[in-house]
C-alpha cells in the first residue's frame, strides 16, 4: 500500500498544487481542512484523499494522525485589515509547534514544514536589499523576548515564523529519530490547480495577489509591495514532494530556499505590454519610477544538490499565469478593463 501523507493548508494555494502532486505521484492524502466540501470540490470523487475537518491548527490532530507516514505542514491564516498580531502569531508560531509536537507524540518520522525566505532576513529587510550571498544559514535575529506585536501585521507574521522555525530545530535536536524538513520558498505565483474556488480576487489567489496589484494599483504608482524574489508555485510543490523521499543529511539541517530569480516591476509591466497588450492601458506610465524590492542574491545550491530543483519554470510564464488569474475572474464578475 503506498504511504498516507497528512496534509495541512491543502486548500491553499500551494497546498492545493502539494496535493494534486502528490496524488499524481499515487500517494495516499489525508487533509486537514477547515471545510471539507472545499476540499472535496477542488478533487471530487478521489478515493485516495481523505478530509478531515478541523476548526483550528491547536485542535487536536491525535486521531487524525494515526496511521501516517509523513507530515507536510502548510496551513497559514491569511491576513487582512480585520486581523490582529495575535491572531497571526497563534497560527504562525502556537499553531506550528502544536502540528510538529502531535506528530512526535504520533510517532510520525519525517516532517516537513513550509516556511518562508522571509526568515532568512532582518525585520528591516537590510539583508534583503543587500548584496551578500545569503545561504540557508542566515535567520531573522528575532526572539521570543525582542518579539514585538505592535508592529506591521507583516513583520509579525515575519518573526512569528523565523520564531516557529528556531523552536522546531531545537525540537529536531530532542529527537533526533524524527528526518525534519523546512522549505523557504520566496514569493510564489502561477496558476490554480483546476476547480479551485476564485471567490474573491483579494484572497482567493494567493500570493498572485501581490502581483496583480500591478494592474490594479492604477497608472499613476506601482505597487508598494518590497519583495522581488519569486519562484513558481508548481516548483515550490514538487520541492514538498521530492523532500518526502529525501534521506537525513547527518549533521546538517534540511533546510532549503526555493527560489527562481528576482523580478523587477519594470520587467513585468514591459513582459504584459508584450503578451497581454490589452492590459498595457492598466500599467503604470512609463515615466513612473517603482521602488525599490528585495533583490540579494540566495544560495539554492543546496536545494538543487538535495531536491533536485536545477531548473525552475520560466518566471515570464509564472507572472502571466497570475494575470491571467486576475483577468479571468474579472471577465467571470463583469469588471474586466480594457
Amino acid at each position: 500500500m503506498s504511504q498516507l501523507i497528512f496534509v495541512t493548508g491543502g486548500t491553499g494555494f500551494l497546498g492545493s498544487h502539494v496535493v494534486a502532486q502528490l496524488l499524481e505521484k499515487g500517494y495516499r492524502v489525508r487533509a486537514a481542512a477547515r471545510s471539507a466540501t472545499k476540499q472535496q470540490r477542488i478533487f471530487p470523487n478521489t478515493s485516495t484523499l481523505e478530509v478531515v475537518e478541523m476548526p483550528t491548527l491547536t485542535s487536536d490532530y491525535a486521531e487524525c494522525l494515526k496511521g501516517v507516514d509523513a507530515v507536510i505542514h502548510m496551513a497559514v491564516e491569511l491576513f487582512g485589515k480585520s486581523s490582529s498580531a495575535d491572531q497571526i502569531y497563534q497560527a504562525a508560531y502556537d499553531g506550528t509547534l502544536h502540528i510538529v509536537r502531535q506528530s512526535i507524540d504520533a510517532g510520525i518520522k519525517k516532517i516537513i514544514i513550509t516556511g518562508t525566505f522571509a526568515s532568512l532576513f532582518d525585520t528591516q529587510l537590510k539583508t534583503g536589499l543587500g548584496t551578500e550571498l545569503v545561504t540557508e544559514k542566515f535567520f531573522n535575529p528575532v526572539t521570543l523576548e525582542t518579539f514585538n506585536r505592535d508592529q506591521s501585521l507583516m513583520a509579525v507574521y515575519q518573526e512569528s515564523k523565523a520564531l516557529a522555525e528556531k523552536k522546531i530545530w531545537e525540537l529536531a535536536k530532542e529527537h533526533p529519530e524524527v528526518d525534519f524538513t523546512i522549505l523557504l520558498p520566496t514569493l510564489m505565483f502561477g496558476p490554480l490547480v483546476p476547480n479551485y474556488p476564485v471567490t474573491n480576487s483579494q484572497t482567493s489567489i494567493g500570493t498572485n495577489f501581490n502581483l496583480i496589484k500591478i494592474i490594479t494599483t492604477g497608472t499613476d504608482a506601482y505597487p508598494t509591495f518590497p519583495h522581488g524574489h519569486l519562484v513558481d508555485v508548481r516548483d515550490v510543490a514538487r520541492a514538498h514532494i521530492v523532500a518526502l523521499s529525501a534521506p537525513p543529511i547527518p549533521g546538517r539541517n534540511k533546510r532549503f530556499i526555493i527560489s527562481n530569480t528576482t523580478f523587477k516591476w519594470k520587467d513585468v509591466a514591459n513582459l504584459i505590454r508584450q503578451e497581454r497588450p490589452g492590459l498595457a492601458c492598466r500599467l503604470p506610465r512609463e515615466d513612473i519610477i517603482p521602488p525599490r524590492q528585495s533583490d540579494a542574491p540566495l544560495d539554492t545550491s543546496f536545494a538543487a544538490e538535495v531536491l533536485g530543483l536545477k531548473k525552475c519554470i520560466p518566471w515570464e510564464e509564472t507572472a502571466l499565469a497570475a494575470i491571467d488569474i486576475q483577468v479571468a475572474w474579472e471577465k467571470q464578475k463583469d469588471l474586466y478593463v480594457y
